[in-house]
């Protein structure tokens, strides 16, 4: 563990110098500090702030540590910007630039389920309220729309409401992937119109799996690609879920989504170095 909080606080330092941002010396926490803390919280204590807050004062990861309230004050004090750009710079840690398949699909994170929304304070519109099929629930909450490459690297993700179909996310998305690429989905993404626009403009070819009665099938050999290669997200998004406490607690929707975040972040910095 401590190679991962190590590389976190090497990462998060050399971003916030990008950025130039300059603590107050009055600071008992260095801006650094305090996202290497949230980081190391979801690595391993489902981003409890109290829990975490505990172990990392009694391991004595931080010098000095603030109180619960001040290091949640603290982390929403960051600009995602900054937290984007360090999902950008473990992308290129990890990533093999030589590797031109994608698969994109989506996984729902619920905020509560349907029989709770009387006493929901976030997430409370009807576009949150969306369906899980695997499991055949409804619920309320956000759906996380991901494309990662055949090694398992998160290349870019987004956030939309419950109900937000997946095709209408991938056209949302800014998809800046090399020229050649091919994206693999399942049948919620068959768009023939976004397909050829898709093609034509950026060079990017999208294989939906096709319903049988569509005109336009796959050959043989790219259907037996597409099945063997859309079960890798599913093991990155069960890697992703199984950070997460069943319940996340968060006031706002923001702290939730960000959250989030920080999961798929603690994803990536445990493909660097695999807690042991």
């Amino acid at each position: 563990m401590i190679y991962q909080v190590v590389t976190v606080y090497c990462v998060c330092d050399e971003v916030i110098r990008c950025f130039e941002i300059v603590d107050d010396p009055q600071c008992k926490m260095s801006t650094a500090e305090i996202m290497t803390f949230a980081l190391t919280s979801a690595l391993v204590y489902g981003c409890d702030y109290k829990k975490s807050r505990l172990i990392c004062k009694n391991l004595r990861f931080f010098k000095k540590i603030l109180s619960h309230s001040q290091l949640v004050r603290r982390i929403h004090r960051i600009p995602k910007c900054v937290w984007f750009l360090v999902f950008y710079v473990l992308q290129m840690l990890l990533r093999n630039t030589e590797n031109l398949t994608f698969i994109v699909d989506s996984f729902p994170v619920k905020a509560y389920e349907n029989h709770k929304s009387f006493r929901a304070k976030i997430f409370s519109d009807k576009e949150y309220h969306g369906y899980t099929a695997s499991k055949k629930q409804y619920f309320f909450g956000i759906k996380v729309h991901m494309v990662v490459d055949t090694d398992g690297i998160p290349i870019e993700f987004s956030f939309t409401p419950g109900n937000c179909s997946d095709i209408k996310a991938l056209k949302n998305m800014d998809l800046n992937l090399p020229e050649g690429s091919l994206i693999f989905g399942d049948r919620a993404y068959t768009s023939y119109e976004f397909e050829d626009q898709l093609l034509e403009m950026q060079g990017i070819k999208l294989i939906p799996k096709r319903r049988k009665d569509l005109k336009r099938q796959h050959p043989d050999e790219i259907d037996r690609q597409l099945c063997s290669e859309r079960n890798r997200i599913e093991t990155v998004f069960s890697s992703i879920v199984s950070r997460m406490p069943r319940n996340i607690r968060a006031r706002t929707e923001s702290g939730f989504c960000l959250k989030i975040i920080f999961f798929i972040l603690a994803y990536m910095v445990n493909l660097s170095y695999p807690i042991s």
